[in-house]
């Protein structure tokens, strides 16, 4: 019996193997497909055309994965406006907002919040609904702040978000409720809009402002990953890369991690914890060959040399002249007196990231000579030379200059190294105030990105006798009357009075503090902590908004009643740049623009309801 099962089953597996001989014989004489390329991740990176000089760093062989700044939007609401807001906005927005107050606590009647219903609350025209729009910077870890920009829906009443605050408001990548990514951050703060036109001068209070920006307002609640991504994938370089970095920047746990044939994952050290692009700049310059005998010595005689060079990067040769190392210092003393400007600056430049002193001596000269193209760049990287006499000293004598711009470098530099000579108050989260006393005339600079800030450089102003300020809408009112008495003689001094009516409420408040700027910034904008166990309710304040200070500032400015020189900051280069993708179009599934039919209001329908389009831009409504 055993014999019959084991030739049925011979049997049976030959006629198998006669249907796949034949099935493969069959599919040999169709034609054969050509084979697709295979679409990977190095693809997408082109190499970079590197300096001869700079061959063999891990900028030749890598790239950051993630060198762009990634967008985040929301829906949000702005409250505290005084009746310029509005109740329009579409269902889904307003079902979405209305979820928002009732996690947060609203209409509970078990916490005592009953009264407080979400969509009274949004029907109220002192609530505007908007589209929130900000840009995380490429490496930010958790808690790094960022600018938001603020608008009002199109198709709604909204008139004016001056000194409006942003309610909480998650930020994601995609806002479709359909394909709802995780929060990655979150905003929330007071609205600042530029008060001045774009001629210079302040705007009308008629003018209608339906955006503006939350400084600082973002916060990065998901450390976003930093990666190097190698050009061509290799156990080898990926490994000999990682051990580089950590050889070099040394902690634990380690700086660098080899994921596989490709990719290295960072760890932003402490030290860099706050500019983490600056880490990265000098991960990029390290070479691949820094172990071998004798290659610091000989790659720095290559840089140097290239210097000479007027088409060479040179700050990325001064970087990679970093990166070599204590030993090579005495090769960069001999050209700290160099007859040509680029060498003599630049091999300062590395000596002082190396931490040479007498590099760091010529480095302040350069910060205050005036007539050196590289004053400005050595202003800036003093301060991260961890030489804090030689960077107060040269800071000192630029508060002396004439220069407005040199007095504001130098008090950013001050700052930066944590000088005791400035004094710094923060008032309840909104904004800053900078005091930096020195003999020379006064400048006021005020922040218009990332931190609200007030700077007072030089002389503390104070009020002249006589000043009488009143904002343009009537609700702030500053008077310093002129002292009376005799002609002869000294005159009693009076102090300055401060009225305050607030939009909302029309509750007046009346405060009265010295003439000294200080004291009146601090009157106007000091507020009780309502968590502080000596909390008092019945306690008049006004807690002005940063808004209104610095309309307030310029205008005193401009009419003399402060002897002082106003400075608006002005975006710079690199901010334009993180912030001109908000204004390209995108893609369908991964934005929504404000500006587009996901705002706009469709035809009107019978009784004069407004019906809204969800449909994000590029998409057809209704599909």
């Amino acid at each position: 019996m055993l014999k019959i099962m084991n030739r049925k089953n011979t049997l049976a597996l030959t006629a198998l193997s006669g249907i796949i001989f034949l099935a493969l014989g069959a599919c040999s004489n169709q034609p054969k497909r050509p084979k697709q390329p295979v679409i990977s991740l190095q693809d997408m990176h082109i190499k970079p055309s590197i300096y001869p000089a700079l061959r063999g760093t891990i900028r030749s062989v890598a790239a950051l994965s993630y060198d762009s700044p990634i967008i985040v939007r929301g829906w949000g609401a702005v409250a505290n406006l005084p009746n310029t807001g509005s109740g329009e906005m579409p269902p889904g927005i307003r079902s979405l907002l209305a979820n928002r107050l009732l996690k947060n606590g609203a209409g509970y009647l078990s916490r005592g919040t009953q009264q407080y219903d979400p969509n009274r609350i949004l029907n109220s025209r002192q609530v505007a609904a908007v589209f929130v729009e900000g840009a995380i910077p490429p490496m930010a870890t958790a808690g790094t702040h960022f600018d938001l920009y603020v608008t009002a829906l199109s198709g709604t009443a909204t008139t004016n978000l001056e000194n409006g605050l942003l309610w909480p408001v998650p930020l994601r990548t995609h806002i479709r409720q359909a394909v709802q990514t995780t929060s990655i951050a979150r905003g929330m703060g007071p609205i600042f809009s530029n008060p001045f036109s774009s001629a210079g001068a302040l705007k009308k209070p008629s003018d209608i402002i339906r955006n503006g920006r939350v400084l600082g307002g973002g916060i990065v609640t998901h450390s976003l990953p930093v990666l190097l991504e190698l050009y061509s994938p290799s156990y080898r370089i990926s490994a000999l890369v990682e051990r580089i970095i950590n050889e070099r920047f040394g902690g634990f746990p380690p700086v660098a991690a080899a994921e596989n044939d490709m990719l290295i994952r960072l760890r932003i050290p402490k030290k860099y914890q706050r500019h983490p692009a600056r880490f990265v700049r000098r991960v990029m310059a390290l070479y691949l060959q820094r172990n071998m005998p004798g290659f610091a010595h000989s790659q720095a005689t290559v840089l140097i040399n290239s210097l000479r060079d007027s088409n060479a990067p040179d700050n990325r040769i001064a970087l990679a002249l970093e990166q070599l190392g204590r030993p090579i210092i005495p090769m960069l003393r001999l050209h700290y007196n160099s007859p040509q400007s680029a060498v003599r600056f630049f091999t300062v430049l590395a000596g002082s990231f190396i931490g040479d002193e007498d590099a760091i001596s010529v480095l302040a000269k350069y910060a205050v000579d005036s007539q050196s193209p590289f004053q400005r760049t050595a202003i800036r990287d003093l301060a991260r030379c961890g030489d804090r006499v030689n960077a107060t000293l040269a800071y000192s004598k630029l508060l002396r200059s004439g220069s407005p711009g040199l007095k504001i470098l130098a008090w950013r530099g001050l700052a930066e190294i944590h000088s005791t000579h400035l004094y710094r108050q923060p008032f309840f989260g909104r904004f800053l105030m900078s005091v930096l006393p020195a003999d020379t005339s006064s400048v006021l600079y005020v922040t218009s990105h990332r931190l609200p800030q007030v700077a007072i450089i030089g002389h503390v102003p104070a009020l002249v006798p006589g000043t009488l300020y009143i904002s343009p809408h009537g609700a702030l009112t500053v008077n310093y009357p002129m002292p009376a008495g005799p002609a002869t003689g000294p005159k009693p001094a009076y102090p300055v009075l401060l009225y305050y009516r607030d939009p909302l409420t029309h509750k007046v408040v009346q405060l009265s503090c010295k003439p000294q700027l200080p004291a009146v910034i601090t009157a106007l904008a000091t507020a009780p902590d309502p968590f502080s166990p000596k909390f008092n309710p019945k306690e008049p304040y006004i807690a002005i908004s940063y808004q209104r200070l610095v309309t307030m500032l310029y205008t005193m400015c401009q009419n003399g009643e402060l002897n002082a020189t106003f400075r608006l900051e002005k975006m710079t280069n690199r901010s334009r740049a993180m912030f001109a993708s908000l204004d390209q179009p995108r893609p369908s599934h991964s934005t929504a623009n404000v500006s587009s039919a996901a705002t706009q209001p469709a035809t009107a329908t019978g009784g004069g309801a407004m019906t809204y389009s969800t449909a994000l831009p590029g998409e057809v409504p209704g599909k």
